[in-house]
């Protein structure tokens, strides 16, 4: 039976909610989609979580009074998210559908022409009509949209990134600028010289955003990832690692036409970071040693000055990242969590 309880932060006071199930793994999505419905009261999440394949129940909760609603069963825990206008599209397979969660009404909005998989996280423009996807094809990794009312699935770009890191993924369409695609160049990030990769759409010209700076012996000095949209389409932030050779390291952003970076806080070891809707804060976890847990922090991005708001324990793999993000009126922050039985369970803070 899922519950709903509290913990309070033996470091900052803070009291926050705890919802989780007895015996099993209770998990929220990805950062980087809405894990909320409009009204910043309902949460859609995974319980029953599998660790192994990362497939679990998605459910609607309540988090006043506890009240649980099943979405889909047998799916993984990283591939939906909900629009302002309370619709839940997921992925499972080849196929890409919704769920209008005022109705109960359940739709195909579009299957891939060649059979395959559509791989999380997904993505959406604010205005809920394009969506920015990647799959796997012919051996290659290819980044493109679908239209969320013709269903038509378009391929944008299979890059040619070199072995031994072929791999392009996080495919993340601008929240505002519909023209716009994010795609991450993935691997090993001590390795990845040019991560943070935009392409235009409808021309197809792509542009590494962000300029990786390198040692003088030609090796990365900058290690990089972890990237998000900014609700208005104007920023995308990211994260430089701690242990990157060229510091500050930290929270950055920059411009979604490249022309500006900015470091936005340096006094943590971020991990993942999370700008709120509003604008006026981010949230991020941190990379600590093992066995010493992972802090939840609060960015003022006006400030740019930093606030420890909780400690929680994780694990070092998915689905037990903390991955911290906002309601949508930014008034709460969602997050996962082991609890001390190592029980995946989902934290939420109210500011």
């Amino acid at each position: 039976m899922l519950g709903i309880g509290e913990a309070i932060d033996s470091e900052t006071g803070l009291i926050y909610k705890v919802i989780g199930q007895s015996g099993s793994h209770t998990a929220h999505s990805y950062f980087t989609v809405m894990s909320w419905r409009a009204d910043s009261r309902h949460i859609i999440a995974a319980v029953n979580v599998d660790p192994a394949t990362m497939i679990g129940t998605m459910v609607e909760i309540d988090t006043v009074n506890g009240y649980v609603k099943v979405l889909q069963e047998a799916m993984l825990c990283f591939n939906g998210l909900v629009t302002a206008d309370d619709v839940f599209y997921y992925s499972i397979g080849a196929e890409l559908l919704a769920l209008d969660m005022r109705t109960g009404d359940p739709r195909l909005i579009a299957k891939h022409p060649n059979g395959c998989a559509f791989l999380e996280p997904l993505s959406i423009t604010n205005d809920g009509k394009r969506f920015g996807v990647y799959w796997a094809e012919a051996g290659k990794y290819a980044v493109g949209t679908v239209d969320a009312s013709t269903g038509e699935v378009k391929t944008v770009i299979q890059p040619d990134f070199p072995e031994p890191h072929p791999i392009a993924n996080h495919a993340m369409i601008n929240p505002v600028y519909a023209n716009q695609l994010f795609y991450a160049h993935e691997g090993s990030t001590e390795q990845i010289v040019d991560r943070i990769w935009s392409i235009d759409v409808d021309t197809g010209a792509a542009c590494n955003l962000y300029k990786q700076r390198k040692l003088s012996n030609g090796e990365n000095g900058e290690y990089v990832g972890h990237e998000m949209w900014s609700y208005d389409g104007e920023w995308l932030y990211f994260v430089k690692y701690p242990h990157s050779p060229i510091a500050p390291t930290g929270i950055y952003r920059v411009s979604r036409d490249g022309g500006l970076t900015e470091l936005m806080n340096e006094d943590y070891r971020y991990w993942h970071v999370c700008p709120s809707p509003d604008g006026r804060y981010a949230v991020a976890d941190t990379l600590l040693d093992e066995g010493k847990g992972c802090e939840i922090v609060l960015i003022d991005l006006t400030a740019r000055k930093s606030r420890m708001l909780c400690r929680v324990n994780r694990w070092n793999r998915h689905p037990g990242h903390p991955h911290p993000s906002f309601s949508p009126d930014s008034r709460k922050i969602i997050f996962t969590f082991a609890d001390d039985h190592n029980l995946l369970r989902i934290g939420i803070i109210e500011l």
